[in-house]
């Protein structure tokens, strides 16, 4: 599809793909809100990340291995406001039905906009941190696009869990941008740094106060840690310096583009809600809590 790696991009890296093998099949979806929990955002909320990450979070309440997927997988969850989220990208290569996701063919040309596909991220990138990336239709499992909150879209997610619509997004990025210890300054929309982990942030000459590639160690005061693993497009795109995440909310129904929220590592606020990305572009997913 030769006009889909149509987003800005500052750094293009045509890499070779590292995969991991998965063959624990359980499914785990207890994620429980403690009664009269009271985790201020100053203090560590979960201790050691979960998978192979170990990166300190801190937050409102991060819960660690508070979800495990089809496959296996263990993720750490955050709970911001009246949500809960997964504090890591989903890396899961079925639904929770036990369906096959394909892998997808790597090379220009081979991203779909139709069939669902997983990819690797970019050689070097650690799946436990980074997750995979997946296109649209493999987020979505055959369902129709939804502005709803909650979206009612369980797509790829396990169960219990779905896929976040704009608005959740939305509600999220108010909530964060409400509590001063996650605002940079006095700005409510300077929210990006709080929301994004502590390391591979790659942008020093770009560095200023409030981004995520500033003094980035201080990052992540939320416990969302947002890495940035880019996207894939035919190539591997944006690895150290963005990453853009999946709603269920189509904005462009001609153009086929998707609300989908990213962080930058020189931006201080959330973007791409507006613009949003191509259905056939692989990125990472964060599922929420039904």
């Amino acid at each position: 599809m030769a006009g889909l790696v149509s987003l800005v991009s500052l750094a293009l890296l045509t890499v070779s793909c590292h995969k991991e093998k998965v063959t624990n099949n359980q499914n785990n979806t207890n994620t429980e809100i403690p009664s009269g929990s009271e985790d201020t955002g100053d203090e560590p909320g979960g201790g050691e990340g979960g998978g192979e990450g170990g990166e300190e979070q801190t937050g409102d309440h991060v819960i660690p291995n508070g979800v495990t997927d089809v496959d296996g997988n263990q993720y750490n969850t955050v709970v911001l406001g009246n949500q809960v989220w997964m504090a890591e990208n989903l890396r899961t290569t079925h639904y929770a039905d036990g369906t096959a996701i394909p892998e997808g063919e790597y090379g220009y040309g081979h991203p779909s906009d139709t069939d669902p596909y997983w990819y690797a991220p970019a050689d070097g990138y650690n799946v436990s941190q980074h997750g995979y990336l997946y296109n649209w239709p493999a987020v979505m499992y055959g369902a129709e696009s939804s502005t709803a909150n909650p979206s009612g879209v369980q797509g790829i997610c396990p169960t219990g869990w779905h896929v976040p619509s704009k608005a959740e997004w939305e509600q999220l990025f108010n909530y964060v941008g409400s509590q001063s210890e996650y605002v940079c300054g006095d700005n409510p929309t300077y929210i990006a740094k709080s929301m994004c982990a502590a390391k591979d942030w790659a942008c020093d000459e770009y560095e200023f106060d409030c981004t995520p590639g500033y003094e980035s160690w201080s990052n992540n005061a939320t416990g969302f840690s947002v890495y940035p693993c880019g996207w894939y497009g035919g190539a591997y795109m944006d690895q150290g310096m963005s990453a853009a995440y999946w709603s269920t909310t189509v904005i462009d129904a001609n153009h086929l583009l998707i609300g989908a929220p990213r962080f930058i590592c020189f931006s201080s606020t959330v973007s791409g809600m507006s613009s949003g990305s191509q259905m056939a572009v692989a990125q990472p997913l964060r599922c929420v809590k039904d």
